[in-house]
């Protein structure tokens, strides 16, 4: 999975979230997807309404408004041709970005938003 952090502008609390689930296109060139939603790890998940996209986009205070804290995201894709089945990394979310990349999260880049909305590195 690749993993995107885009801090807001002097707030370094919250975030955008950009999640990609990033299988291996490799003699497997079409997939289905389905982001779900668990309290634990070892359970399978929700299905989180109408995200059946490669990626998945979330704000941290939606985190909090939609009751995600403390749970886990990830994403089943299913190659079409095999119609084999895989699972993405687990992420644990949380309202506050800090937590997500304390709790063991590793993201591909952190970036921040500017007092103009540009997108700058840290």
């Amino acid at each position: 999975m690749i993993k995107y952090a885009i801090r807001l502008h002097n707030n370094d609390r919250d975030a955008f979230l950009i999640l990609h689930a990033a299988p291996s296109s490799e003699g497997h060139p079409l997939c289905k997807f389905q982001w779900y939603i668990t309290k634990d790890k070892n359970l399978a998940g929700q299905p989180i309404e109408d995200e059946q996209y490669e990626s998945y986009t979330i704000k941290t205070q939606r985190i909090k408004e939609e009751g995600y804290e403390g749970l886990y995201l990830y994403c089943k894709f299913t190659y079409i041709d095999t119609n084999q089945e895989n699972k993405t990394e687990f992420i644990q979310l949380f309202s506050d970005v800090n937590k997500i990349i304390d709790s063991g999260t590793i993201f591909d880049d952190i970036s921040k938003f500017d007092e103009k909305g540009n997108i700058i590195k840290q």
